[in-house]
């Protein structure tokens, strides 16, 4: 049978199998399949809003923690304004624990402490922190005259009471940003099931109590799923994603009304069978007419489709123009040109998610076990010596506890930028011949570990001098952002190819030995791993790095 009358017949048959298909799919399966998808989108936003509020429950907590602690050594308070923006802190009051006189106010550009808490509520702030001293405790909200809804911080400290003042701006914002649909929202309730973020601001104002709702009442439990619900603020049935903060105890729900989901099925059904129909009539009309002229460029499209699909993105070029041809098919032919195009550039993309370091832009580790692999398969086969180094940040815990998360990935990254920097630069010093190139490849292991290797080295001599470069050109002051400027050092292990180790795991677990002695042994150091008998001989300055 002739092409054309097999497009014809296919023509005819596309056109109409799919509406005939399509009576026979009951309505009913597109609302599944809207309930599914929401089931999913709701419990993954739930569980994503969560772990944000947890995280600026821990970064509230330690950040109080540190300030009661700094606060009793120092009376600059100049030195806080950043911190108090940062996590919305109005002020920090310090309360005498039997009296509640406010004995000393700490604040930046927030309203001022009391001069004395009223009695009933220092009373209840005494009952939160019985038994509990010298630890940080969080309450639910709670209504102010001067500033609205609050958090309070406490913190007692023999006989001093510390009552940080949180406002609950952040969580209104972080859950005002989750929006879909037309009613779609998110909602947080404190640990006694008050509102701390609603859609209906007299709710939020007025901290309305949710406790009653079943949802709210599964979320307190510490459940987490996705349940239907009767919503007094929407006023209709609603399909709710909900989660308890596993740190601090807040409630999360993300609800949509059902009605949305049966508009939506309604008109995916109304929509498909419109389209379908008028493909229909369309296919029948150009049925013969597409049969006689569009041979050769259907079969160019699809020979073109099937090379793209085995891996030759360009065979898009081979599909030429022809006479008479449909504006349908022109745009086919582009399309085909930007699938190819959009293929290119998602292998690019997940090349680099899969091979890349979010953060430093650096290899991660599976990238570097292959670059490093190949590079010992290479030294196995010359017969060169190699070098594994395990970089570790020292104090980076501090850093994130300190100046938040964001700081802490804006020094990986500068630290990061910096040692590529210096990679290339000590490579191209030690160039030696195509024969013998000296090879250094950085990567980020993960959190503050670094590692590098250094490949065709003259002798450990070559690894003693890069390493003493780190402590003076990569590690030092960094410049940060709010004018956070820190002085950063590193502990430094190293293992020799193929003297101490014959494979890269092998390697690897040795500098990583290294490293820890180095740490151990004072921090800022360089420590390059011996053998069993010999031990460890730690460098005795890291400018001048030596080699038992």
């Amino acid at each position: 049978m002739r092409l054309r009358a097999i497009m014809t017949i296919v023509f005819c048959i596309s056109a109409i199998a799919p509406l005939a298909l399509f009576w026979l799919w009951p309505h009913s399966q597109a609302y599944e399949n809207e309930l599914e998808s929401a089931r999913e989108r709701h419990l993954l936003i739930a569980n994503t809003l969560s772990n944000s509020l947890d995280r600026y429950y821990l970064d509230i907590s330690s950040t109080f923690e540190f300030l009661v602690k700094d606060l009793e050594q120092t009376k600059d308070t100049a030195k806080y304004v950043s911190m108090f923006d940062n996590l919305n802190i109005n002020h920090i009051c310090v309360a005498n624990y039997t009296t509640g006189n406010v004995v000393r106010t700490v604040q930046t550009t927030g309203p001022s402490c009391p001069k004395e808490f009223p009695e009933e509520r220092f009373k209840w702030m005494q009952e939160q922190v019985v038994g509990k001293d010298k630890q940080v405790v969080i309450t639910g909200v709670m209504e102010t005259e001067t500033v609205g809804n609050v958090i309070y911080s406490l913190y007692k400290l023999e006989n001093r009471l510390y009552v940080g003042s949180l406002a609950t701006t952040y969580i209104r914002q972080i859950a005002g940003q989750v929006s879909f649909g037309k009613n779609g929202h998110a909602a947080v309730v404190d640990q006694y099931g008050r509102a701390l973020s609603h859609p209906l601001k007299e709710w939020e104002d007025n901290r309305r109590n949710l406790s009653s709702l079943n949802v709210i009442q599964k979320t307190l439990a510490g459940q987490s799923g996705v349940t239907n619900f009767y919503s007094p603020a929407v006023k209709e049935d609603m399909i709710a994603g909900y989660t308890k903060t596993k740190i601090a105890g807040w409630g999360v729900i993300v609800p949509q009304p059902l009605s949305e989901l049966k508009t939506k099925a309604s008109e995916i059904k109304n929509t498909a069978l419109t389209v379908m129909a008028l493909g229909f009539l369309i296919a029948v009309g150009l049925a013969f007419f597409a049969s006689r002229i569009l041979t050769v460029p259907i079969e160019q499209m699809v020979t073109a489709m099937r090379s793209i699909g085995n891996g030759e993105l360009w065979a898009h070029e081979k599909i030429t123009d022809g006479h008479f041809q449909p504006k349908e098919f022109l745009d086919a032919r582009e399309s085909i040109k930007s699938m190819a195009e959009k293929l290119q550039e998602n292998i690019d993309t997940i090349s680099k998610h899969a091979y890349l370091d979010g953060v430093t832009g650096l290899p991660n580790r599976e990238c570097f076990r292959v670059l490093a692999q190949e590079e010992i398969d290479k030294l196995s086969l010359s017969g060169n010596s190699g070098a594994l180094l395990f970089l570790d940040l020292d104090g980076f815990k501090q850093v994130n506890d300190v100046y938040g998360h964001r700081a802490g990935d804006d020094l990986l990254l500068a630290f990061s930028q910096r040692l590529h920097e210096h990679c290339g630069i000590f490579m191209k010093r030690y160039a030696r011949g195509l024969d013998n190139v000296l090879t250094v490849l950085p990567a980020r292991l993960g959190g503050d570990e670094f590692v590098v290797f250094l490949g065709n080295i003259s002798g450990p001599e070559t690894t003693s001098e890069f390493a003493a470069q780190l402590f003076s050109k990569v590690f030092g002051k960094f410049n940060l952002h709010n004018g956070v400027s820190l002085d950063i050092s590193g502990s430094v292990g190293g293992a020799i190819f193929p003297t101490q180790a014959g494979d890269f795991d092998e390697l690897l677990r040795l500098a990583d030995i290294a490293m820890y002695e180095a740490k151990n042994s004072g921090k800022g150091r360089y420590c390059l791993h011996k053998d069993v008998e010999d031990y460890f001989e730690n460098i005795a300055s890291p400018s001048q790095p030596e080699i038992a």
